[in-house]
């Protein structure tokens, strides 16, 4: 058993003593194009509605310089006092495939909201300015 460890250590030191090194090479062929899309201007702020506790957002769509549309938008509520970033609830959370959307069950408060167009899991445009203060009473 001795001698089997005494083996490897004097293996691992010869190795050590050379060096170790690789040499790696990539050969590559071929053509391919890359594109981006750029948007139209800039984003309107959303409008709000309240029906109790519901919010009803809505907003000018997006688009591209191409001319197609936007395909979603990510929904941000802050608080109009603190603006602090606050948990966008159903309806309006995750990726909004339109300029609308309600969210739905928002506490009481006084809340200003934002939009970024979206596309794919990657992509995001400038985010809007907030929207004017939506009030939550009860």
């Amino acid at each position: 058993m001795k001698r089997a460890a005494t083996i490897i250590l004097a293996a691992a030191a010869l190795v050590m003593a050379h060096g170790a090194s690789a040499l790696w090479s990539l050969g590559t062929s071929g053509s391919g194009v890359v594109s981006g899309k750029t948007m139209g201007g800039a984003v309107n702020a959303p409008t709000g509605s309240v029906s109790s506790h519901d919010v009803s957002l809505t907003w000018t769509g997006a688009q591209f310089t191409d001319g197609t549309n936007v395909p979603a938008y990510v929904v941000k509520r802050y608080d109009a006092v603190t603006n602090a970033l606050q948990v966008v609830l159903s309806g309006c959370a995750g990726l909004v495939g339109g300029p609308a959307c309600i969210e739905h069950a928002v506490p009481r408060g006084t809340w200003k909201y934002t939009i970024t167009p979206a596309a794919g899991t990657k992509w995001r445009g400038t985010e809007s300015a907030q929207s004017s203060v939506v009030v939550i009473l009860l």
